[in-house]
């Protein structure tokens, strides 16, 4: 019994890998997460805190309303 030919040839070019990868390098030089710095850090913490404060004070303050 005979077999198909499998096509070799394809529509598409091939794409040429060395440009992707010079593409890749200069998209990843220019745009690098590095995270979060330890000034921002620093403040994100005094945020919470000064939050947390204003809740517990609110609490009180409503608790010497009821009484």
């Amino acid at each position: 019994m005979a077999q198909a030919k499998r096509k070799t040839a394809t529509k598409t070019a091939k794409k040429c890998t060395t440009c992707n990868q010079a593409r890749r390098k200069t998209a990843c030089k220019t745009k690098k997460s590095q995270g979060i710095s330890n000034q921002e850090r620093m403040h994100v913490y005094i945020v919470t805190a000064m939050g947390m404060i204003a809740g517990i004070l609110l609490c009180a303050n409503a608790a010497m309303m009821m009484i």
